[in-house]
């Protein structure tokens, strides 16, 4: 897509609406099946993004105010989690190579993973349709790969232009 397109469309649809259309285009166009990688439930997927929030973040220090921001900066996770840097860094000329490396990091026994954008969309999914995805969405500034058992999750951030799983 050329970048004037790309301008065009966020400017019309804003960042949020243009990464959840761009993500539907994929699931269209590369044909993943739905039981496979889609959006997560409109009457639940609330409940995802408050389980992460409420297991992994450190809400005694750090409550949330008034809505639960999912920027990588804004949330404090809990110091008692321990942490493993993925060796990676958050480049689009490389996304692929960053993808493969996160993918890497995943335990091997993983089936389903949920995958939260910052801009607030909830998706599940299988790891090798999630990744596809991601693979081909090089917009998504942080993300949060969780396992569905809430006793990991793997944050990707722009800003800290890293990975990191959280335990």
């Amino acid at each position: 897509m050329e970048n004037s397109e790309w301008r065009d469309r966020l400017r019309s649809k804003g960042l949020r609406y243009m990464i959840r259309d761009d993500i539907e285009d994929i699931i269209k166009t590369e044909n993943i099946e739905r039981s496979k990688f889609h959006e997560y439930s409109k009457t639940g997927y609330l409940d995802i993004i408050r389980k992460f929030y409420f297991t992994f973040c450190d809400i005694v220090n750090y409550p949330v105010k008034t809505r639960i921001s999912l920027t990588y900066n804004d949330l404090h996770f809990r110091a008692d989690l321990s942490e493993e840097i993925i060796d990676c860094f958050f480049r689009t000329d490389e996304w692929s190579e960053y993808m493969d490396t996160i993918k890497a990091a995943i335990p091997e026994n993983t089936v389903k993973l949920f995958l939260i954008l910052s801009e607030g969309w909830v998706y599940e999914g299988e790891v090798g349709e999630v990744f596809e995805v991601l693979r081909m969405t090089p917009h998504i500034r942080d993300f949060y790969i969780i396992s569905p058992k809430y006793d990991w999750f793997i944050a990707a951030s722009y800003i800290e232009d890293n990975a990191t799983m959280f335990r």
